[in-house]
């Protein structure tokens, strides 16, 4: 077989341009970076240019048109294109489908960010999804409605992090959903009432090759709607649902279009009341937030770096060092209303750190998607109950930050030291 020849065009939006190094030591003449500002201070732009064989730093990657990447890509006569975001797999497997370049297929990076197709290909293959509808008209979401009842959710066909994500929990919410004058199409779900679960890990070839079950107090929509903390906690590999969500990890990534050599994963399930475990959906990527920090922590490998390395052909370089410990994180998004104080320090056993970075005397107002924390926080997990650890750390926060004027506080139904937890 010929040796491929020529750089690599990686199109970047994560902060790791500090680190690309480590992964690609002669990054000075393979690589060719396209990224936004992410962890590159304005003023050392032109030291970081030297580093790489290329550099253009942009505000927003979709500044750029599928045709300039190309044709960029044509003027370096780029090996394979690199991508790290959500956004980008999609555009990555175009861009490797025109130059006839190896790496994942577009048939699999639609399989992978179409909720859609992703679900269809997973229902086809006997793994547990809600109930769901493409829809393009209010008549046909109501249709839905009255079929599998409320709350529907509403989601984009290829949103992330719950951007976009409206839970409509009744009729009148329904009525007051704005008709689309593009009509473009959506997914419609019924919901889901469980506790909820991360698989964070590495595929190869369409098999798991490494897979940590993570129990979280919510669902990112709870973050974006209310003001839920982000917050998330390695599971003992013991407990008795770790083995059925790596079992379950495996199953979906086996049914999906294959992602060739090494790529992490990000899976989102439900374990309901009546102890099914039932698939949110999963990503071709890191985990957004704190992810790859706790577990590059606990498994000296970091996502991002593995997923590069495996995109480059290079998944054989990747090793794993775990050493036993279990850590979580959590982002406390701001609420709506006035923040008036928020804890200097966290004196819970087991915090890692605890960093404090909300603005006191300033009015946060709604976002669209999960946006930056007041305050972040990593922490060591002990205890059998990883749900028990969260929720005293929920209750911590609560008990400390104070609000003026708060309005999306999450409901008393949905909080969750009122719900008896699945793993109990």
């Amino acid at each position: 077989m010929k040796a491929e020849q020529g750089p690599f065009l990686l199109l970047n939006t994560k902060k790791i341009v500090s680190r690309l190094h480590e992964w690609f030591p002669d990054a000075a003449r393979e690589l060719v970076v396209v990224t936004t500002k992410a962890d590159i201070p304005s003023a050392d732009i032109p030291a970081y240019a030297r580093r790489f064989l290329h550099l253009e730093v942009v505000p927003n990657l979709w500044e750029l048109s599928d045709d300039e990447l190309l044709a960029l890509a044509r003027r370096f006569g780029v090996r394979r294109i690199l991508s790290l975001g959500e956004r980008e797999v999609l555009r990555a497997a175009r861009i490797r489908a025109e130059l006839g370049l190896p790496g994942q297929s577009l048939a699999s990076a639609t399989a992978y960010r179409d909720k859609h197709v992703m679900k269809s290909t997973l229902a086809a293959a006997g793994i547990d999804v809600a109930p769901m509808r493409k829809f393009r008209t209010n008549d046909d979401l109501a249709e839905f409605a009255w079929k599998v009842g409320f709350p529907v959710v509403v989601k984009e066909l290829d949103s992330g992090a719950s951007n976009g994500t409206v839970v409509l929990m009744d009729e009148e919410d329904l009525r007051a959903l704005p008709e689309r004058a593009t009509a473009a199409p959506r997914l419609a779900e019924a919901w889901v009432e469980g506790d909820f679960y991360h698989v964070n890990g590495l595929m190869k070839d369409g098999e798991v090759v490494l897979a940590v079950p993570s129990r979280n107090l919510y669902s990112d929509w709870f973050s974006v709607a209310y003001d839920a903390p982000t917050m998330t906690g390695m599971m003992p590999d013991d407990h008795p649902l770790s083995e059925r969500l790596r079992s379950t990890a495996r199953q979906v990534v086996a049914a999906l279009p294959a992602v060739p050599d090494l790529c992490a994963f990000h899976l989102e399930l439900f374990h309901t009341a009546d102890d099914r475990v039932v698939v949110c959906e999963i990503a071709c990527r890191a985990g957004a937030a704190l992810v790859s920090d706790v577990h590059e922590a606990v498994l000296g490998v970091n996502f991002h770096g593995a997923s590069l390395l495996g995109q480059a052909g290079r998944g054989d370089q990747v090793e794993i060092r775990p050493t036993g410990e279990r850590l979580g994180f959590v982002w406390f998004p701001p609420a709506k209303g006035v923040l008036r104080a928020l804890p200097d320090t966290c004196p819970l056993p087991g915090t890692v750190s605890y960093r404090p970075c909300g603005d006191i005397g300033r009015r946060y107002g709604s976002s669209s998607g999960l946006g930056r924390p007041i305050a972040e926080m990593v922490f060591r997990l002990t205890e059998p109950d990883t749900g028990a650890e969260l929720r005293r750390i929920e209750e911590w926060w609560d008990d400390n930050v104070v609000w003026e004027h708060r309005t999306n506080a999450v409901p008393d139904r949905w909080k969750t030291p009122r719900r008896k937890p699945a793993d109990a």
